[in-house]
């Protein structure tokens, strides 16, 4: 009978092999517990720069990848307790480049940040980009 294989830590495993001295069950709990990374789709690669001006603070996106194939959403959150402070629907082409500004009234000496969320592609939260403008 063939055994299947499996790749893990570039070294080739059949199943039912021992994983690490740890015997069929603890390598099988370890292998359950193993996360497979998935690249981004090629739309979904974003420049995001930011920087303080007089008045508060600007963020400016370019979308790097092809056409988004749906709606995502620009949110802006306080970046020292996640708050949400808005948030845009859109609709990036290729290249299509957006900029907004953050008002010194709405940033009121807090740190922001930037998480693009597409509808079309589960990903985990984390900030794009933050920006600091607090003298």
């Amino acid at each position: 009978m063939r055994m299947p294989k499996l790749m893990v830590g570039g070294a080739v495993l059949a199943a039912g092999m021992s994983l690490f001295g740890l015997g069929k069950a603890g390598a099988a709990e370890l292998i359950a517990q193993t996360q497979i990374a998935v690249a981004p789709p090629a739309f979904l690669r974003m420049e995001i720069t930011s920087a303080c001006i007089d008045g508060g603070a600007v963020f400016k996106l370019t979308n790097r990848g092809g056409k988004w194939p749906r709606t995502g959403y620009l949110k802006l959150y306080y970046a020292d307790d996640k708050t949400l402070i808005g948030k845009r629907r859109l609709r990036l082409a290729g290249n299509q480049r957006v900029s907004f500004v953050v008002k010194d009234k709405i940033l009121a000496g807090r740190p922001v940040a930037v998480w693009v969320e597409p509808e079309w592609y589960q990903r985990e939260f984390e900030y794009d980009a933050s920006m600091n403008c607090s003298s």
